[in-house]
């Protein structure tokens, strides 16, 4: 055995002097104590709660932005399409005075109406949800332009990605309008095709009356003047005969 006031026994450790070893490895290092590691966590944490915040920040202010901005790219649009709807209903109005045969078209044009009141809805709000859903932090593209540090160039940087995004969501709104009123022209010229085969079935019919009645104007007129050539040769025999008896 060691012998004096030794910890150690021969050539192991003595088990206090290795616990103590063990707790200052665990606090310390050769270039830093334990406070220095918890002063340097806390500087990261806040430079990422204010990386963040800045991020966000951004984020509001180009969502903002973008929305504004697709509010009124919407309203043109409706105020566009309610233009030139309101010009089909009159055009529609014209033709429903018109008459075919003595007779008018009578289109339903309230439930036209009704319809271009549903593409309006449809446009509103279409344009600004596809846009502000990719100016997320959660669409890579657009959080990589976040990250940019300010400047002429993230600002130029966002309008590309703006006008990329934009470009797509009219794309889609233009097809969804497209086919809406290429389905409501076709209910339009069913109607007035419909309308116009009834009153052209109804003139034929009255063609056909019409027809039957002078073919029978004809066949009496026939017969009255058969019976007039008879009754005439019958007045003429009878002269004849009364010139004899004379």
């Amino acid at each position: 055995m060691g012998g004096g006031g030794g910890c150690c026994i021969g050539n192991f450790p003595c088990p206090k002097c290795g616990l103590i070893q063990k707790i200052k490895d665990f606090f310390c290092s050769d270039s830093c104590c334990v406070g220095d590691r918890i002063v340097q966590e806390e500087k990261k944490d806040t430079s990422n709660l204010e990386s963040i915040v800045r991020l966000q920040k951004a984020l509001d202010e180009y969502r903002s932005d973008a929305q504004s901005r697709s509010e009124k790219l919407e309203n043109a649009v409706i105020k566009h399409s309610r233009k030139h709807l309101d010009a089909f209903i009159d055009e529609l109005r014209k033709y429903n005075q018109i008459k075919y045969g003595r007779r008018k078209l009578n289109i339903n044009i309230s439930n036209i109406e009704r319809e271009n009141r549903k593409t309006e809805d449809k446009i509103h709000g279409f344009i600004v949800k596809r846009v502000i859903k990719r100016v997320s932090m959660d669409d890579d593209e657009c959080d990589e332009i976040l990250r940019m540090d300010k400047g002429d160039a993230k600002k130029e940087k966002f309008n590309a990605f703006y006008r990329k995004v934009l470009k797509e969501a009219v794309g889609e709104l233009s097809k969804e309008l497209k086919d809406g009123m290429e389905e409501q022209t076709d209910r339009v010229c069913d109607t007035i095709q419909r309308r116009i085969d009834s009153i052209v079935d109804v003139c034929e019919r009255k063609t056909e009356e019409f027809e039957k009645i002078r073919q029978v104007k004809e066949s009496d007129e026939a017969a009255v003047e058969q019976e007039q050539l008879r009754l005439s040769h019958f007045v003429a025999m009878c002269e004849y005969g009364l010139d004899l008896l004379d």
